[in-house]
């Protein structure tokens, strides 16, 4: 017979041999034992900036396998680290073992969103003394301009600094833009 494996239990088969028509063996019991399929593991979908650094993908469950397609191919134990370079969505799965049963794979989003140019700016000059103005930068439509005096590093300011024309000599400000929680390079 082949086993049902459509419900959770155990069935206990029987087997014997027979030589000629009248003699026969004692039967040998084969147990068969149905587990139950396990949940599928416990993820979330992830978001990354373009070019930010990724980690490796988390999951809860139990010997887990991860696979780079919705069905088929071979499971991986180790956690897959996704690349940022390209925008995009690109998916994931995993699954997790349970007691020998392999449990569906529960999907994982990854989310690659497109970093903005970094804004323009040209350099300015005063004569020592002149009244100075804010800076000025070009940025995308609905992107914020960050300030900074660090080139890298330091703390962003939504201001435009006005630099001060009391001594000679230069300053450089940078700034970048913040689109959709992405932020440039800085220029």
């Amino acid at each position: 017979p082949t086993p049902s494996t459509a419900t959770v239990g155990t069935i206990t088969y029987y087997v014997s041999q027979r030589w000629g028509t009248a003699c026969e063996t004692s039967r040998t019991p084969i147990t068969v034992t149905v587990n139950a399929k396990p949940s599928a593991p416990l993820a979330a979908s992830v978001t990354y900036c373009q070019r930010a650094k990724a980690s490796p993908l988390l999951a809860s469950g139990t010997n887990l396998l991860w696979y780079t397609t919705a069905t088929g191919g071979t499971g991986s134990t180790t956690a897959p680290t996704p690349s940022t370079l390209t925008a995009g969505t690109t998916n994931f799965y995993v699954s997790q073992t349970v007691n020998g049963c392999e449990s569906n794979r529960t999907t994982i989003a990854v989310l690659v969103k497109p970093t903005p140019d970094a804004p323009v700016s040209n350099s300015i000059e005063y004569c020592q003394g002149a009244i100075a103005l804010p800076l000025m930068a070009n940025a995308t439509v609905g992107a914020t301009l960050q300030w900074y005096t660090l080139e890298t590093n330091g703390t962003a300011s939504t201001s435009a600094p006005t630099p001060s024309t009391t001594s000679v000599g230069s300053i450089t400000y940078y700034v970048s833009q913040l689109l959709n929680a992405c932020e440039s390079i800085r220029t």
